[in-house]
Order: C-alpha cells, then structure tokens, then sequence
C-alpha cells in the first residue's frame, strides 16, 4: 500500500517485521546527505552517515549505502538507509543536510527547493515524504520511524534547523 504524509503530523503504520528502505532521492544540482539519528532499545545513541555508514550485520542493524550528489551534481542522486529490522530500535530520525564546502553558504537554503523526498519502504507498504518545507536552514529533520509502541510508524516531520539536529528534541 502506497502513501503520501504530505503535512507534518501525518502518520503511516509500518511492518515491524519487515526489513526497511529509507531512500532520500532529487534531481537538482546540490549535494544532500542522508543521515539516520537512532535509539536502540537499550538506551544508546547513534549517528548513521557518510562518515560512519554503519553495518547491517551488527546491532543496530543500520546501514548507508553511498554518498551521491557530490560537488553539487544534478541528475537521478539517491542515498539509501537500510534497517534490517526495528528488533534493537526505539526510533530513527531520518534526516538531510546541504553540504557546502563553506557551511555558512546552507543557511540561507530552502529544502522545497530540491525536489527531495523520502520514500520509506517496507515488504507491505511504501510511504513518501516530500521535502517541502520552506524555512531557511542547513539540516532537515524529514521523518521519525517510531519503534516505541507496539505498532511502529512513520510520521512527517518536516522541520528545519541551523544546526545538527538531537534525538532528543523530537
């Protein structure tokens, strides 16, 4: 079943079973990185990203495939996040920044400028969030993947910041 979470607050039911695709995709020339903020069930605190692309064999179980859209490439650019399964985790902030060589050069950015979304996938459902929001900022907090209850879901967040966001704020 396909949705769309087109407003912040929007929620779909996810599989819990289910292996997860987080895919981060845009066309325009600018180079977004997609970022998984985690919180296993134990109570630890992670960063999935570029720079530590995690492992889908070891808790918990997180992985990022490559870094597309470098120097500003246009074209067909997607990152993927992939979750083995929700066992270890309470929850996931999926999450996107513009990188620039001169990170003072992102404030001034708008997200629903690039045509971005997250399409989060499982073996049942397919849930898209757009990247649209038009507040000026360097990171976007896109999605929440809530573990927490006993039926995990997707919500729309859609909140952007200067800084690099806290798990805890959300």
């Amino acid at each position: 079943m396909a949705h769309i979470l087109k407003n912040p607050g929007d929620k779909a039911k996810i599989t819990k079973s289910s292996k997860i695709n987080a895919k981060l995709t845009w066309t325009k020339p600018v180079d977004l990185d997609l970022h998984a903020f985690y919180k296993t069930k134990e109570g630890l605190f992670g960063h999935i990203y570029y720079d530590n692309q995690g492992n889908l064999y070891n808790p918990p179980c997180i992985e990022l495939d490559e870094d597309a859209g470098v120097d500003d490439t246009g074209g067909e650019n997607e990152e993927n996040i992939t979750i083995k399964s929700l066992s270890h985790v309470e929850s996931i902030l999926i999450v996107t920044n513009i990188y620039r060589k001169f990170a003072f050069l992102s404030m001034g950015d708008t997200f629903s400028n690039y045509d971005g979304k997250v399409i989060v996938e499982t073996d049942d459902e397919i849930i898209e969030v757009p990247l649209n929001s038009t507040e000026k900022g360097k990171w976007c907090v896109i999605a929440k993947i809530d573990n927490s209850s006993s039926s995990p879901f997707v919500i729309n967040i859609n909140k952007v910041q200067k800084s690099e966001p806290n798990l805890k704020n959300f």
